[in-house]
């Protein structure tokens, strides 16, 4: 959905943009999206990802000839923490001047961001902060392993929203423990002024199946029905697509979701610049030698993260509900 804070002319100009490049990437057969790990290093200790254990990497200083030799829509910066990055303000510079157009976001827990930062990487052109949610109350503070976490994030997104008049996002992964709390999430996302999106848990990044809803299929159907009916009252807050909110029930009754195209709608880029279909699988080529070729379909529909499902979702529904309509 377009910015609900920009102008008419500012969206309309935004949109033609974001068109023309959508246009440029079916042609050039690009992909959609680039989660972009700029680092895999993190101060979390979350027990359903295993990144926080790296201790020493490679990483590139410069991004901007990553972008433009594989031309996606939309880079979202991920880590890792992406925040522990000294120079993530001048990553984001990197990626807006690869392309005339490359909607940039970036993905963290938010205990490194603070008000000044966030208005440093809006100024040099970053499209959205997402900050990742578990849970309303301290048990977020827990569950990630950082103290004060809850405090932080709680006081920091409707700040960000209210006085910096941008973007700012909540990105919650429904799991077992948090299913009560979800219609919840979305209403204090719109208290906040923040938009909300949903993924649905996977045990691929640290194969811990704690976290997975085995037993509440029937209540997943609901929760989600709550949140589509919400989408179409408010307008807005809600950002997740009906196509992908609609298939969190049969993923988690079935055990897998639809045929995945990652390698194609969507790509994954690592630190040090090599490309993977996605984070779980391996490097196939450096970005020096991508070629959009390099990448057969999969046969693995294990997930149903947010990233693949929304870069999947019917185009044109999906522009419908981008431009409001």
């Amino acid at each position: 959905m377009l910015d609900r804070n920009q102008s008419f002319l500012e969206s309309f100009s935004f949109g033609i943009l974001g068109f023309s490049k959508f246009l440029q990437t079916q042609l050039l057969n690009s992909p959609k999206l680039v989660n972009l790990e700029v680092t895999k290093l993190c101060n979390a200790r979350c027990d359903f990802c295993d990144y926080w254990q790296t201790k020493h990497e490679e990483r590139l200083d410069d991004y901007t000839n990553v972008i433009g030799k594989i031309g996606p829509l939309v880079v979202m910066i991920t880590g890792g923490e992406p925040m522990l990055r000294k120079d993530i303000v001048d990553i984001v510079r990197q990626i807006k001047s690869a392309s005339f157009f490359t909607y940039t976001g970036i993905i963290t827990k938010g205990d490194l961001l603070d008000l000044e930062k966030a208005r440093q990487l809006y100024d040099v052109g970053l499209d959205q902060i997402s900050i990742s949610l578990d849970f309303l109350g301290d048990r977020h503070s827990v569950n990630r392993g950082v103290d004060g976490l809850w405090d932080h994030i709680s006081s920091l997104i409707p700040l960000i929203a209210s006085e910096l008049n941008k973007t700012i996002s909540i990105n919650t992964i429904i799991m077992d423990e948090n299913l009560d709390q979800i219609v919840d999430m979305a209403k204090r996302a719109r208290e906040w002024g923040a938009n909300i999106s949903f993924s649905s848990y996977s045990n691929m990044k640290a194969n811990n199946d704690e976290h997975l809803i085995k037993d509440q299929t029937d209540k997943v159907e609901d929760v989600i029905n709550q949140l589509v009916s919400l989408k179409k009252e408010w307008g807005d807050t809600i950002v997740s697509s009906d196509y992908y909110l609609n298939q969190i029930p049969l993923f988690f009754k079935n055990g897998y979701g639809p045929k995945c195209n990652a390698g194609h709608s969507m790509l994954t880029v690592t630190p040090d610049g090599h490309v993977k279909r996605c984070s779980e699988m391996p490097a196939v080529c450096h970005y020096t030698e991508y070629n959009s070729e390099f990448f057969t379909d999969t046969k693995c529909n294990t997930c149903w993260f947010g990233c693949r499902g929304e870069t999947q979702a019917p185009a044109f529904e999906k522009a419908k509900e981008l431009l409001g309509f």
